[in-house]
C-alpha cells in the first residue's frame, strides 16, 4: 500500500508539472496495487482528459463513481470527459448528479453552466444537431465499411456536407450534380436497405420541391398523382358538405326559438357590479360604499373581499386591504372553493410584495399556486424571484470586502489550494461584479484544475470589461492553445499583439501556434478529435455554409489550380479557408 502511495505521490508531483503521460503512467502502476482506491481513478482520469484521451478519461471516472458514489469529483471528472466528447446532455445529468451530492461544489456549478451553454448552442443550430444524429453517424458508418465510398466516407469535409444537407435539404440538388462523393455514396446507400431507409427517413423526407425542379421518380410521380386525387376528392366532399350545412343554416335561421331571457341578478350582485364600474373609472370610495353594500347582502361572498382589497391597493392602504383579505379566508374556512383561495392568496401576496416584504410574498404566491394552479400568479412569482435575488445580489455588493476575498483567493492559490481559490474568488465576483481582475484570477485557478472551459468563460467576462486587459488575452490564448483549437488561439495573440505589441510571451505564443497549424499535433485520432469540436464552432460552420467556400471544396477535387487561383484573386475567401486549414478541419499536403 505504501507503494501505491508513492507511485501516486510521483503521479500527483509530474500532473502539476504538466508531465501528463507520466502521471497516467504513475496513476497506472499505483492501480496496480491498488485497484480498489478511487481517488486513483479520479487523478488518471484528469491525466487522461488533459491528453485529449476523453474516453479514457470517462472511463476512469465512471470507475471511480463505481467505487465511491459520494465522490463528488468523480461526477466533475465524468462531466468534463462528457462535455469534451459533445454529449453535452449527458454531461449535464453527470454535473446535476454530482451537486446531489455536494451542492456547493463551485467545479460541478460551473462544470454545469458551461455544458448547459455548449448544449443550447447546439441545439439552436441545426447542422451541428445533424452531425450528432445517431442515425446519421449510422449510415456514415455503413458508408465507410462500403469499399466504394470508405476511402472518403471519414473524411470531416464529406461529413460535413452530409450534416449540411441535412440541415439545409434545398442544397442538395448541387451536391448531389457537382459532388462525385456523393453520387457514389447515393450508389452506395440505395443498394443496402438499412441505409435507404435512414436516407429517406431523415433526408428526402425533408426536402421542399419548388417548380422547376428535377422531376420526381416514377414511383414517386405516381404516388404523388394518387394524393392529388385524393386531395380533390376531399376538396369536392367538403365543398358538398359546406353547401349542405349552409342550407341547413338557412333553414334553421328560420326554425329557431327567441332567446330565453337572462336570469335576474340578485341585489348583492347588482351592488358588485355597481362597485366594479366604479373601480374602472377610479372612484375607490364610491367602489367600497358599494361591495360594503353588498356583503350587507352576502356576507358569504368572499370574492367581495378580494375586490375591497382591490379598492384599498389602489389607495395605498395596505393594512386595510390585509385585513379585507383576512375576512375572506375566514369565511373559506367554512365555504371552501381552491379557487376563491388561490385567488385571496394571490392577493395578499400582492399586498406583501408592495411593501417591499418579498420573503411573504414569495410565500403567499406558492401557497396560491397550490390551491389553483394560474399561470398569471405563476408569472408574478417568478418576476417577484427575480427581482428578490437581484436585490440580494445589489445589496451584497461592497468593493472593499470584496478585494478582501480577493487576497484570500491569492493565499489559497498560493498554496495550491485551488478550488478554496476559486470559492474566494466567487465571492469577489459577487462583492464587485464590475472588476475585470477577479474573473482573469479566478480563470487562473480554474486552468490550474485543467477547467479550461469554465477558465474562457471567465477571461472573455474579463475582457468584456477591459478590452484592453492583456493578461487575459494571454491567458485565453493558452487556454485554446492547450484544448487544441489553434484558430482560436492564433485569433487571441493576434489581438493581443495589436495591444502589447512587445510581449514577449504573446510572440512566442503565436509562433508555437503557427508550428503547430503547420505540423499538424497529436495522433491522428486526436487530429480527428479536434477537427469534430471544430465543426462545432459558429464561426466554422458559418464559413462553412457560405456557397463560395462550398464551390470551392468541390472545384478543389477536380481542378486543384483553379481553385489555387480563385483563393489567390479573393483574399476575403483566402482568410476563410485559411481558417479552416487552422481549426483543422481542412488539411494541406
Amino acid at each position: 500500500m505504501s507503494t501505491a502511495q508513492q507511485f501516486k505521490d510521483l503521479g500527483n508531483q509530474a500532473f502539476k508539472e504538466n508531465k501528463f503521460e507520466d502521471a497516467a503512467k504513475f496513476y497506472s502502476q499505483a492501480i496496480e496495487l491498488n485497484p480498489n482506491d478511487h481517488i486513483l481513478y479520479s487523478n488518471r482520469s484528469g491525466a487522461y482528459a488533459s491528453l485529449s484521451k476523453y474516453e479514457d478519461a470517462l472511463a476512469d471516472a465512471e470507475k471511480c463513481i463505481s467505487l465511491n458514489s459520494n465522490f463528488a469529483k468523480g461526477y466533475q471528472r465524468k462531466g468534463l470527459a462528457l462535455h469534451y466528447l459533445g454529449e453535452f446532455e449527458k454531461a449535464i445529468d453527470a454535473y446535476q448528479q454530482g451537486l446531489a451530492k455536494d451542492p456547493n461544489n463551485a467545479l460541478l456549478s460551473e462544470g454545469l453552466k458551461a455544458a448547459q451553454t455548449e448544449l443550447q448552442g447546439t441545439k439552436n443550430n441545426p447542422f451541428a444537431s445533424a452531425l450528432k444524429n445517431p442515425n446519421i453517424l449510422k449510415l456514415l458508418g455503413i458508408l465507410q465499411k462500403d469499399p466504394r465510398t470508405s476511402a472518403f466516407a471519414s473524411d470531416p469535409t464529406f461529413m460535413q456536407l452530409i450534416g449540411l444537407m441535412i440541415a439545409q435539404p434545398q442544397m442538395a440538388s448541387q451536391f448531389m450534380q457537382t459532388d462525385p462523393r456523393i453520387q457514389a455514396a447515393l450508389s452506395v446507400i440505395m443498394e443496402n436497405p438499412e441505409a435507404q431507409q435512414i436516407f429517406f427517413s431523415e433526408f428526402a423526407g425533408k426536402m421542399k420541391k419548388t417548380d422547376g425542379e428535377k422531376k420526381d421518380h416514377p414511383h414517386q410521380q405516381s404516388q404523388k398523382m394518387e394524393e392529388e386525387h385524393t386531395q380533390a376528392q376531399h376538396e369536392q366532399e367538403q365543398e358538398q358538405h359546406h353547401h349542405a350545412h349552409s342550407e341547413q343554416s338557412q333553414q334553421k335561421q328560420h326554425q329557431q326559438p327567441p332567446p330565453k331571457p337572462q336570469p335576474q341578478l340578485e341585489e348583492w350582485e347588482v351592488q358588485k357590479n355597481l362597485g366594479n364600474e366604479e373601480y374602472k373609472n377610479k372612484n375607490f370610495e364610491n367602489a367600497l360604499q358599494y361591495y360594503d353594500a353588498a356583503l350587507q347582502l352576502n356576507k358569504e361572498e368572499a370574492l367581495l373581499y378580494n375586490n375591497k382589497a382591490a379598492a384599498f391597493i389602489e389607495q395605498t392602504k395596505y393594512d386595510e386591504a390585509l385585513e379585507a383579505i383576512e375576512e375572506g379566508l375566514k369565511v373559506l374556512e367554512v365555504h371552501s372553493s381552491f379557487q376563491k383561495k388561490a385567488k385571496l392568496l394571490a392577493r395578499k401576496a400582492k399586498i406583501y410584495s408592495l411593501q417591499n416584504k418579498f420573503n411573504e410574498a414569495i410565500q403567499f404566491y406558492e401557497k396560491s399556486l397550490v390551491e389553483d394552479h394560474v399561470q398569471s400568479v405563476k408569472d408574478e412569482l417568478k418576476k417577484l424571484q427575480k427581482l428578490q435575488k437581484d436585490l440580494e445580489a445589489q445589496n451584497y455588493i461592497n468593493p472593499q470586502l470584496g478585494e478582501e476575498a480577493n487576497t484570500k483567493g491569492g493565499d489559497a492559490f498560493k498554496a495550491g489550494k485551488f478550488p478554496d481559490a476559486i470559492q474566494f474568488y466567487n465571492d469577489a465576483v459577487k462583492r464587485n461584479p464590475k472588476e475585470p481582475k477577479y474573473y482573469c484570477n479566478r480563470a487562473t485557478a480554474y486552468m490550474k484544475l485543467m477547467e479550461f472551459p469554465n477558465a474562457v468563460s471567465d477571461l472573455e467576462k474579463c475582457l468584456s470589461l477591459d478590452p484592453k486587459y492583456v493578461k487575459a488575452y494571454v491567458k485565453k490564448a493558452n487556454c485554446h492553445f492547450v484544448m487544441k483549437e489553434f484558430h482560436k488561439a492564433k485569433t487571441v495573440y493576434e489581438k493581443g499583439l495589436e495591444l502589447d505589441p512587445n510581449n514577449l510571451e504573446m510572440q512566442q505564443g503565436l509562433e508555437k501556434v503557427k508550428f503547430s497549424i503547420l505540423q499538424g499535433s497529436g495522433s491522428e485520432e486526436e487530429q480527428q478529435q479536434r477537427a469534430k469540436r471544430a465543426m462545432q464552432d459558429p464561426e466554422i460552420q458559418q464559413i462553412l455554409r457560405e456557397p463560395e467556400v462550398i464551390n470551392l471544396l468541390n472545384d478543389m477535387k477536380e481542378h486543384p489550380q483553379d481553385g489555387l487561383k480563385a483563393i489567390k484573386q479573393n483574399p476575403s475567401l483566402a482568410a476563410k479557408i485559411e481558417k479552416l486549414i487552422e481549426a483543422g478541419v481542412l488539411k494541406t499536403g
